[in-house]
């Protein structure tokens, strides 16, 4: 997971956040699903709240960048 601040006001942020996530299904009762890799990056706009710190006020979400096997 890596998170960049994209702007940031004192009272208002926009925060990046490329993560992963992984998906399967496996078991005796259940009908097998093989897992599943995707990347995403999470962009989600903050406001500073006096009596609550910071709360989300907007979230997005896009595809990848998937990383790369290349050094």
């Amino acid at each position: 997971m890596k998170t960049t601040v994209e702007r940031y006001t004192g009272d208002e942020a926009k925060v990046s956040v490329w993560a992963s996530s992984m998906f399967g299904l496996t078991g005796e009762t259940v009908e097998e699903i093989p897992h599943s890799t995707s990347w995403y990056t999470a962009t989600v706009d903050l406001r500073w709240q006096q009596r609550g710190g910071w709360q989300a006020s907007e979230l997005q979400t896009s595809d990848g960048p998937e990383p790369s096997s290349q050094r």
